[in-house]
Protein backbone atom coordinates (compact mmCIF):
# COMPACT_ATOMS: atom_id res chain seq x y z
CA UNK A 1 0.00 0.00 0.00
CA UNK A 2 1.04 3.39 -0.43
CA UNK A 3 1.28 6.21 1.72
CA UNK A 4 -2.15 7.83 0.63
CA UNK A 5 -4.39 4.29 1.77
CA UNK A 6 -7.67 5.14 3.38
CA UNK A 7 -7.32 3.25 6.83
CA UNK A 8 -9.54 2.46 9.55
CA UNK A 9 -8.62 4.90 12.81
CA UNK A 10 -10.24 3.91 16.47
CA UNK A 11 -9.89 7.07 18.68
CA UNK A 12 -10.21 6.89 22.45
CA UNK A 13 -10.79 10.53 23.66
CA UNK A 14 -11.63 11.61 27.31
CA UNK A 15 -13.33 14.78 27.50
CA UNK A 16 -14.83 16.70 30.37
CA UNK A 17 -18.83 15.46 30.63
CA UNK A 18 -20.71 18.56 30.03
CA UNK A 19 -23.45 19.48 27.24
CA UNK A 20 -21.90 20.18 24.06
CA UNK A 21 -19.16 18.40 24.21
CA UNK A 22 -20.16 15.41 21.98
CA UNK A 23 -21.42 18.35 19.74
CA UNK A 24 -17.69 19.98 19.45
CA UNK A 25 -15.95 16.73 19.31
CA UNK A 26 -18.37 15.70 15.86
CA UNK A 27 -18.11 19.19 14.53
CA UNK A 28 -14.08 18.71 14.37
CA UNK A 29 -14.79 15.84 12.05
CA UNK A 30 -17.44 17.23 9.88
CA UNK A 31 -15.54 20.10 9.65
CA UNK A 32 -13.20 18.68 8.20
CA UNK A 33 -14.84 16.29 5.49
CA UNK A 34 -14.35 13.04 8.17
CA UNK A 35 -17.46 10.79 8.33
CA UNK A 36 -17.34 9.26 11.70
CA UNK A 37 -18.76 5.50 11.13
CA UNK A 38 -19.10 4.32 14.85
CA UNK A 39 -19.64 6.66 17.98
CA UNK A 40 -19.65 5.28 21.44
CA UNK A 41 -20.32 7.33 24.91
CA UNK A 42 -19.75 5.96 28.37
CA UNK A 43 -19.27 7.22 32.16
CA UNK A 44 -15.46 6.85 33.47
CA UNK A 45 -14.85 5.90 37.26
CA UNK A 46 -14.51 10.46 37.16
CA UNK A 47 -18.10 11.50 37.07
CA UNK A 48 -16.72 14.86 35.42
CA UNK A 49 -14.98 12.98 32.52
CA UNK A 50 -16.54 10.62 29.38
CA UNK A 51 -15.05 8.58 27.20
CA UNK A 52 -15.76 8.77 23.78
CA UNK A 53 -14.55 6.02 21.47
CA UNK A 54 -15.24 6.87 17.93
CA UNK A 55 -14.18 5.03 14.25
CA UNK A 56 -13.66 6.77 11.19
CA UNK A 57 -11.57 6.25 8.03
CA UNK A 58 -8.78 8.28 6.06
CA UNK A 59 -4.71 8.42 5.12
CA UNK A 60 -2.33 9.37 7.82
CA UNK A 61 -3.10 12.58 8.19
CA UNK A 62 -6.14 11.89 9.78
Amino acid sequence: MNGTANERHILSILVENQPGVLSRVAGLFSGRGFNIESLCVAETMDPEVSRITLVTNGDMGV
